[in-house]
Order: C-alpha cells, then structure tokens, then sequence
C-alpha cells in the first residue's frame, strides 16, 4: 500500500466516524475525502480569527484546537477540538464571518474542506447539504443542554513531581485505569521514543510517530520525567491534556520542572494537579498551599493505592466522570441522604457532586467520602436530636440570629476548605447584589454551606469577600445540574429533585390582602376562636428557595424521591424520609444501569 492509499485510507476513517461528515451518504463522503487538503499548524499558531470569511471547514487529523470567543472584553473558552473532530462548519454553511478565534495548542494535523469543494458535493449530492446542517445543529443543541463540548483527550502527559514510591505506584495504576476506560492505552516511555526518534528526539520523527501511535491507540500516555529535560519537553508538547502528579507529604513549592508546563495564556495545556496521601489519611488538609503557586484546571486528592479514587480521576480526565446534584427542599432534602446510599449500593460511581441549599449540607458529606450512615447522623444531630437551628431573635434582619445555624455548619465542615474533598464538590448561594448564582467551589466550607443555606428571612444573609449579599441558593438555582456540567466535560449527571411541586396553599389567606398579624395571635390564644391553615412567613420565605432554575436540564438520571405530604419543616419524618430517598435511588439505578445505553465506570 503507499503512502497515498493510506492516507486515503486514514481520511475515510476520520470522515466516516465524524459526527458531522459521517451523516453524509457513502458516495458523498467518496468526494469529500477526494477534496480534503492537508495542513499543518505549529503549536501556538491560530488557525482562524473572529470576523474571517468563511471560506472552509477543517477535521482534525492529529492534534488539539482551542475556541476562543471574546465578551465583556475577556476571552471565553468555548470549546476544545481534538482528532476526528470538525470546526468552521456553521459559519461554512450559513456563509457568515467566523465567530471565535481557533489556535492550536499543539502541532495539529489538519484536513481542509474549502468552501469550493463544499459547494461542490452539495452540487452533486442535494441532500448533502441538508444532512450536514441537521447534523450541525444537533450538536448544536446538545452543546446548549450540556454547556462546553470537548473532545475527550487522546494524549496525555503525565508529569512527576517527585520520584516517590507513592507517585510512582499512582502513575502506573492511572495508566492502567485509563487503558480500562478508554479500551485501549499505549505507555510511552523515553526509551520507546528513542528508539523511534534517536537519541535528539528529532522533532518531526517524534511529531510523525505521535500521529501515528494516536492513529492506532484509543489514548497514548506519555510518561514524562520530574525534571525541565528535552523528553519532559516533548511529552508535554504532544499532550493535550497534562496530569502533574505530586506528594502530599513534601512541600509545595512550585518545582522547576513546572515551568515548562505554562507559556501563553492562549495555548497552554489544560493541565490538573493529583495530590497523593497516605493510604490511612482521614482528610486532606491545606490544599490550598499546593494551589497557590500553580496555575491548574482541576485538582484531585487520592489516597496511596486506593484504587477507587484513581479511577475517579481517570473518568474525569477523559470525560467519563458521573456528577451528582443534590437540591434543596427544607426537610424533604433527608431523602437526598437515602439517594446517596442507593447510588453507591448500587455501584454508581460519584465523581464530583454540587448542591443548594440542605443540598449542599449532604454533598458536603458525600465530598469527604463520609458514609450514607455518617451523614444520616450528622443531619440528626443537627436538627432533630439538638436544638432547632432557628435561634430566634428580634426580627431585624431575620427571624433566627444565625448563631445556632452557623456553628453547626463549622462543626459539620470541621475546618477544611471546599478544595479539600475527596470529590470535587461545589454549593451554591445566590447573590442578590449582582442578581446571580455564586458558585462556591472553594474556600472554608462552613461558609460555602452557610451561604447556600441563608433561607431569607429566616437566616441573615452571608457577605462575600467584595461585600455581596448572599441568600440561600434555592432562590436562584435550586437543582443546579448546569454548573456541575460546566465545571466537568462528559459528565453525567444525576440530579435529585425534592423541591416542592406543590406545598404552600393560601388556606385562611382573605382575598382582601389584608392580613392583621395582632388578630392571627389573639385567635391563636383563644379557645373558642376558628382555626385556619393559613400561609405563613416562613413557609413562605422557605418555598421561595425552591423556585430556581425549575423546567432547566434535569440531568443524565433524574430521581424523585416520593415526598408527597412532608412538609419543608417535617423533620420529625427522617427515618421516613431516608427510607422513600432509598427507594427512589434504586429503582432509578436499576433502570439506568439495565438501559439500552448505560453509563460506563
């Protein structure tokens, strides 16, 4: 076979298993690959710019694109385009300017579709036109339901920090887990490079023998060394994504080795950081030493061969994570605990989990790897063994004064910080000074829980660091399934709704509008007097945090626990509550893990 027929061959297959490309019937998608043009982009070159004519589309052969688009005046990642992907179909179709800028963050591979040859096969082929468009905007709506659309990784390096046993074990069972997730991961080694690329490690032999091996291999795992030598150089210039693994026992300073890891804000890698503990360690503590210093996307803690959390982090480095988001509901939100329990019996894997209001309380939990069992115990404790958490006060600013509320929630964080979970976790409140969500996925977590549970009202509110007001996060956003898809590409979501559909009814309330509380309390006092059902303030101030974000993506695996006739402040039915939350989450596992497309752990 020679070179040409295999490139043919290589076209065919990247056109046939594009999404968009691969709508076209077998003889149209013969003349585009006739038509595709090989180019080449170095890294850090752009490969369009917002307001260029649309002139073509281009696949991605090997590498990785990033689109940028500017609003406010500041740049926005919209998306990261890697090999069998497509970019500039829509400005191609609709004849309009480009409407991002794309670079490349490494040497990319690319194979051009010119407008010319578009109009072309549409020429011959009239239903190409309608085929590629449909296909276009599925994608479309999709990436509008999931938010930003990556392609997964195809090559990743991983960076050492130290050379440590407990380092080194991580890197070898994270290859291992990513060769099961993925079906197929090809280690590359400095040895397996020299070989190919001599003893130099000739740039183009090793850009030409990257192409390949990601041509043959599901994902390539390039194993990089602690120290600024030129094979640390080129696994990180052929990683579209880049894993720096460190100690937790050492010292955070930031290692010379890291310095190649940054150059222009435009092109650098997305890179996460892996902090790895001993084996016994309870919780890890004062992340945020080894945040400082560095620049990262994500971070992760893992314990020394705990083989669970190393695959957490392989799912969500290649998109495959699964999210949970737990929503608020006053009292209902017990049933959220019985859920987390039926998840994990079910061999539900959790990843990542974010949650609003009493949401927040049990995701906080969940982020620490707290049992089912430790979090039933921790939420009894706190509002039906001990005192209400309403301290009740002059009513200035609220009902409670906070006090009860607030020490409960530093008693439940136990002095560690959002950054410090096992999971990657987040809670939301709601900023009534900007008049958006705060998303709280860092900072001491007693006050990412108080804020997001600052129930109008009936808690003060909370202050940010720019003297914000935040209230309870209910308001605003009370199931936020849309942040947790922003903060993981590919994740899966299952969200857990116990908000109220119907809770408050008027009751006594007159038509008239008038309400004399004075005669309410007289009545209340009085043997004789008629009684009535009529809304009150709190159940009121309390339904209000349920009203955010209803009718908005209800996630991968929606789940419903039977609440129906509990009230927001029934927290005397717990045991009932766990119980209907357990059995929703099973039935509801069982039907997604026996569908036609289960998730796949």
């Amino acid at each position: 076979m020679t070179a040409t027929d295999t490139n043919r061959t290589e076209f065919e297959a990247l056109v046939r298993q594009n999404r968009v490309l691969g709508a076209l019937p077998a003889d149209a998608r013969t003349l585009v690959c006739e038509s595709l043009e090989p180019v080449f982009i170095p890294a850090g070159d752009t490969v369009m710019r917002e307001g260029d004519p649309a002139d073509c589309l281009y696949l991605v052969a090997a590498g990785r694109l990033r689109v940028i688009a500017r609003a406010d005046g500041e740049e926005h990642v919209l998306a990261e385009i890697g090999r069998g992907d497509v970019v500039g179909e829509m400005a191609l179709i609709v004849d309009r300017p480009r409407t991002a800028d794309v670079v490349a963050l490494r040497d990319t591979h690319l194979l051009r579709l010119s407008a010319t040859a578009f109009g072309a096969l549409t020429a011959a082929h009239p239903n190409a036109y309608r085929a590629v468009s449909t296909a276009t905007v599925d994608r479309l709506l999709a990436r509008q339901r999931v938010g930003r659309v990556s392609t997964p990784a195809v090559s990743v390096a991983i960076l050492p920090l130290d050379c440590t046993p407990v380092v080194m074990h991580f890197v070898d069972q994270l290859t291992r887990s990513c060769a099961r997730l993925a079906g197929d991961a090809h280690q590359v080694s400095v040895e397996d490079a020299r070989r190919v690329a001599g003893d130099d490690l000739d740039r183009g032999r090793m850009a030409s023998w990257s192409n390949d091996l990601e041509g043959d291999h599901a994902l390539v795992v390039y194993l990089a060394e602690p120290e600024p030598t030129p094979w640390t150089e080129a696994c990180l210039r052929q990683a579209d994504l880049v894993v720096v693994v460190g100690d937790a026992t050492t010292g955070p300073a930031l290692r010379l080795v890291e310095g190649l890891v940054h150059g222009h804000h435009r092109t650098d890698r997305r890179t996460e950081l892996v902090l790895v503990h001993p084996a016994p360690t309870r919780d890890a503590r004062r992340t945020t030493r080894w945040l400082g210093p560095r620049t990262v996307d994500r971070h992760h803690h893992v314990r020394d061969d705990n083989v669970g959390d190393v695959d957490r982090v392989a799912r969500l480095i290649l998109n495959r994570g699964v999210g949970v988001v737990f929503s608020g509901g006053g009292a209902r939100g017990i049933s959220e605990v019985g859920v987390y329990a039926a998840l994990l019996d079910a061999g539900i894997p959790i990843d990542a989990v974010g949650g609003t209001s009493i949401g927040s309380i049990v995701a906080g939990g969940a982020a620490r790897d707290m049992t089912p069992a430790a979090v039933a115990q921790l939420l009894r404790e706190a509002v039906v063994d001990g005192k209400s958490p309403v301290d009740v006060t002059f009513p200035i600013v609220s009902i409670a004064s906070g006090a009860r509320v607030t020490e409960q929630m530093r008693r439940a964080a136990d002095g560690l910080d959002f950054e410090d979970t096992w999971r990657r976790a987040f809670a939301v409140s709601t900023n009534i000074t900007k008049g958006e969500p705060e998303i709280h996925a860092g900072g001491p977590g007693w006050f990412a829980l108080r804020a997001s549970f600052s129930i109008p009202g009936v808690f003060p509110p909370m202050r940010n660091a720019d003297g914000d007001v935040l209230v309870d996060g209910g308001v605003l956003d009370n199931m936020p399934v849309g942040i947790m898809r922003a903060q993981h590409d590919g994740i899966k979501v299952v969200a857990i709704d116990v908000g109220s559909q119907r809770d408050v009814r008027a009751g006594g309330l007159p038509e008239s509008g008038v309400v004399s509380g004075w005669r309410w309390l007289i009545d209340r006092v009085n043997p004789r007097a008629a009684t009535d059902d009529m809304v009150g303030a709190i159940k009121v101030l309390m339904r209000i945090t349920e009203l955010g974000g209803r009718d908005e993506d209800k996630g991968d695996l929606y789940i419903r626990p039977d609440v129906s006739g509990v009230a927001m402040l029934d927290f005397g039915s717990f045991d009932r509550l766990v119980d209907a939350g357990y059995e929703a989450g099973t039935r509801a596992a069982q039907e997604w893990l026996s569908s036609e497309s289960p998730p796949k752990f």
